[in-house]
């Protein structure tokens, strides 16, 4: 229960943080921090047995929570795909197909087995029914295969990490990935044997299924976290940079802009485009070449203007 409330506050915390630098962006990796959370602050054993007698003791919350770590899983790996720009049509479709697909199997085959009344060991209780190797395979199947995508997504994008943030954040969800992997295929052996009464091998598996469990929802989760920091600080590198592409073209603009009447913006990149459009203008008008010294600010400001671009 130790190992649980640690991942509960991990978790909880992390949505905080999350929702917090995500203001104003797109949250859909806080909405995934959200919905791991709510998995495992339920299944913290004092809080389950308050909360399923509520909804008629027949570990009703066990699909629930269940059910969200399914949903939290197809919502990471959409979010680290818009994080690392591989965000496509065909994979959201997918990812909402097979998700509704996994919902209704685990609820079927909850639903379809002789429940026992509330348990914090559920499958320990009810693993011997065949409805209960469906109820755990069909999800952990989906858990397995949905990390598997991510990490090689993210190993995919590794060159085009701005940051060590987003490096070393790509690089856990790599682990992660791998050991849900690897806890898919223990939790899948460890069902059929269930069934088949080889309670030996379940119990042969169980500290890997301990270690690899946590490890997946923690290495995934600090992932998370280092791809909104590392864009966090991209971000702020690339507004240091802009405000400086203004300070140096404000004095230049001023010596042989023209005035092309745009509109007024307070968007720092909006600005430092107009300026240089301005700058580009005045010169020709002159009908002189800029000297080395403008030409070098020019190219600094038109090298911010890219970095803005990549992180926007």
């Amino acid at each position: 229960m130790i190992l649980a409330v640690a991942q509960a506050l991990v978790l909880v915390v992390g949505s905080v943080v999350l929702l917090r630098l995500q203001r104003g962006q797109d949250r859909t990796l806080a909405v995934t921090f959200l919905l791991f959370a709510a998995t495992v602050v339920t299944n913290v054993d004092p809080l389950y047995r308050w909360l399923d007698p509520l909804l008629g003791g027949q570990n009703v919350v066990t699909v629930l929570s269940d059910c969200l770590m399914v949903a939290g899983t197809s919502t990471l790996l959409w979010g680290v795909a818009k994080a690392v720009g591989a965000a496509r049509p065909w994979l959201r479709t997918t990812i909402v197909v097979a998700c509704v697909v996994v919902v209704v199997v685990v609820v079927g085959a909850f639903v379809a087995l002789d429940r026992p009344a509330t348990t914090t060991t559920f499958m320990l209780v009810a693993g011997d029914q065949p409805a209960a190797a469906v109820y755990s395979i069909a999800q952990t199947a989906y858990l397995g295969a949905a990390l598997a995508a991510t990490a090689v997504i993210c190993v995919l994008h590794l060159r085009e990490a701005r940051t060590a943030a987003d490096r070393l954040g790509l690089w856990f969800i790599v682990l992660g990935g791998v050991l849900g992997v690897v806890r898919m295929v223990v939790v899948v052996v460890m069902d059929l044997a269930h069934v088949a009464g080889r309670l030996d091998v379940t119990h042969a598996l169980s500290l890997p299924y301990d270690v690899t469990t946590p490890g997946a929802v923690l290495c995934t989760a600090s992932g998370m976290l280092l791809l909104v920091i590392g864009h966090q600080v991209a971000r702020r590198r690339t507004s240091r940079r802009l405000d400086a592409a203004l300070a140096a073209l404000e004095p230049l603009h001023e010596r042989i802009g023209t005035d092309n009447a745009y509109p007024e913006s307070t968007d720092a990149a909006t600005r430092v485009s107009r300026l240089i459009v301005e700058i580009n203008d005045g010169a020709r008008r002159a009908r002189r070449p800029l000297d080395p010294d403008d030409r070098a600010v020019l190219a600094a400001a038109e090298s911010a203007l890219d970095d803005a671009a990549g992180t926007a």
